[in-house]
């Protein structure tokens, strides 16, 4: 289905049929900015209105999914109409799920920037000056970071979370070593700890993606993955403050990480073999 050529077809057989766009909404009961969309190839119609679409335009619905009049003497291919509404539906679907994506970034990105003016405002009221301010601010930056990739580009918006927490995550420790005023506080700790988190992110997600593996062998591997996860941070963290690398709280999660792991890889292994 050609999107833009169906756009043209909307637009030259409302014209033909002497309709303007309010005109035509009002018989669909739409608004005419939504025609204006369709008109222009930014959105569809809703699948729901193809047939009373068609009947006002004076078309078939096959001819208005594919953006032309059909020859007369061309017998109506039922499959390819078929082919045509499903891929027609898809399309629908995917631009609402962009939208709704596109919509949920824009309130996120507009209550970060409210937080971000917020602080601003207090701090300069309080004391005049930014001072404290920096600190929710740059926590706001950070986090819009790591979570609108992820909301914008779905799938592939993890990657770019990934790389976005490995840029900076340690810059962002270190403006926040910066604004306590405590030097050699957080990046003595919270460097190695991040380098160790952030390659286990990296390892758990060429498990679950790159890898042709199972969802559930995927996960119960990066279960198990969390228990040396665990201990090297405690042998930095020993290093650092004197904690013990492993204690009866340790035993406990390191239990109930492979316990988990057994589950999950048991439910996988039952699910396969019940479709067999």
């Amino acid at each position: 289905m050609d999107n833009e050529k169906m756009a043209l077809f909307i637009a030259e057989q409302r014209k033909i049929k002497k309709l303007t766009q309010k005109e035509l909404a009002a018989k669909l009961g739409v608004t005419d900015k939504a025609v204006s969309k369709w008109e222009r190839g930014l959105s569809c119609p809703d699948i729901s209105l193809l047939s009373t679409l068609s009947d006002i335009l004076g078309v078939t619905t096959g001819e208005l999914l594919n953006g032309e009049r059909a020859e007369k003497s061309e017998v109506a291919n039922v499959d390819s109409i078929v082919e045509s509404t499903i891929e027609y539906a898809e399309t629908v679907t995917k631009r609402k799920s962009k939208d709704i994506s596109n919509a949920f970034a824009v309130a996120i990105t507009s209550l970060c920037l409210l937080g971000i003016m917020v602080c601003f405002i207090c701090n300069f009221a309080i004391t005049g000056k930014l001072t404290w301010a920096w600190f929710p601010i740059s926590s706001i930056i950070y986090m819009w970071l790591l979570v609108i990739p992820t909301i914008i580009w779905k799938k592939r918006g993890v990657c770019i979370s990934l790389i976005c927490t490995s840029l900076f995550t340690i810059p962002y420790l270190y403006v926040l070593e910066r604004i306590i005023g405590i030097d050699r506080l957080i990046m003595p700790i919270g460097t190695p700890v991040a380098i160790v988190s952030i390659l286990y992110l990296w390892i758990v997600y060429v498990l679950l993606v790159k890898f042709e593996w199972s969802r559930y062998l995927s996960s119960s591997i990066a279960l198990i993955l969390g228990i040396p996860l665990s201990l090297g941070i405690n042998f930095i963290l020993s290093k650092q403050i004197g904690e013990p690398i492993m204690d009866i709280w340790d035993i406990l999660v390191y239990s109930l990480l492979v316990i988990l792991a057994v589950i999950v890889y048991g439910t996988g292994y039952f699910k396969n073999n019940a479709r067999k």
